[in-house]
């Protein structure tokens, strides 16, 4: 008589299919590293695209108004006001509602400024002087080498 066996390796590949509780714990510490390293240098790169569109804007309505300087020999600062695209940044011209005016200042300022942004403020005036309202030490880091 054929007594039927067991198979043996079948019975002990059923029992290690799959992951354990300490692979899956693994997995995802390492999931956790990478996702610590990733998200803040991510909104970094969000916030810098964010800041060179308001730059951009901030440019724009700088050379609108000296174009309207040469053509009527004051700038107007009713005109020449857009705003960048996304919301992050609201521009405004001062002196606001003005349309003879000698001097101008374009303002970009943070609709929503986090604690990582530490550019702040971005402003440029009629003479193309440029400044910033936060804590960073160059021009350069926030106005993006312009």
């Amino acid at each position: 008589m054929s007594r039927h066996r067991p198979n043996i390796s079948a019975t002990r590949q059923s029992q290690h299919a799959g992951w354990s509780f300490i692979e899956v714990m693994a997995a995802m510490a390492i999931i956790a590293i990478l996702l610590a390293i990733a998200v803040p240098s991510y909104r970094q790169y969000l916030q810098r695209g964010h800041r060179a569109e308001a730059v951009n804007t901030l440019l724009q309505a700088a050379g609108c108004q000296e174009r309207i300087r040469a053509a009527t020999g004051y700038y107007d600062t009713t005109r020449c006001i857009s705003q960048p695209p996304g919301g992050r940044y609201r521009i405004m011209l001062e002196p606001e509602g003005v349309t003879a005016s000698l001097v101008f200042e374009a303002i970009a300022t943070p609709v929503r400024p986090t604690a990582q942004d530490r550019c702040g403020e971005l402003s440029i005036d009629q003479s193309g002087r440029r400044s910033i309202g936060g804590a960073v030490s160059g021009l350069g880091d926030c106005w993006g080498g312009r």
